[in-house]
């Protein structure tokens, strides 16, 4: 994911975020996804109605200031950095289904973009963070989610022994 996925809006969010806002104003998306604390937190503050935060409580590793959980039904999900744990995924269709909902990641979210592409319904707006560029923000249509499954099926896959 280090080639931005879908639209890039460059800057930091006092710029990012009113441009965001117009887009969601002029596009009405079906659902609001949001992966990242940062993209999470500054969308919220921007007032846009984010469906799906999923948050691991830092910032390019480090310790972040966290949105909101009051009233959010949350999810816990182990998820390593340069995975995609079945748990996460499970976790990401039950989420897609409700409304205002967190994933807290224990471990790295970065990936989890991908099942959120392949999860979310046509008309859907994807949104996370490009370290030290900007927020990329990706128009769910069938050909993005055939991208996305294609880069999954590339992944290698491993059967592990956990319950």
């Amino acid at each position: 994911m280090k080639q931005p996925f879908g639209r890039l809006i460059k800057g930091e969010p006092d710029k990012t975020m009113p441009e965001l806002v117009m887009l969601v104003r002029r596009h009405h998306p079906s659902r609001i996804t949001a992966i990242g604390d940062v993209v999470s937190r500054e969308a919220l503050k921007a007032g846009i109605p984010v469906n799906l935060s999923i948050i691991d409580q830092k910032t390019m590793r480090k310790p972040a200031a966290t949105i909101s959980l009051k009233d959010r039904k949350i999810y816990y999900v182990r998820n390593p950095a340069g995975v995609i744990t079945l748990e996460s995924w499970d976790a990401i269709k039950k989420a897609m289904k409700e409304r205002d909902t967190v994933i807290l990641v224990d471990g790295e979210e970065d990936l989890l973009a991908l099942p959120c592409i392949e999860e979310s319904p046509d008309g859907a707006i994807v949104l996370y963070g490009q370290p030290n560029e900007g927020l990329v923000a990706i128009d769910i249509e069938p050909e993005v989610r055939r991208e996305a499954s294609l880069i999954i099926r590339r992944m290698t896959r491993e059967e592990t022994d956990e319950v």
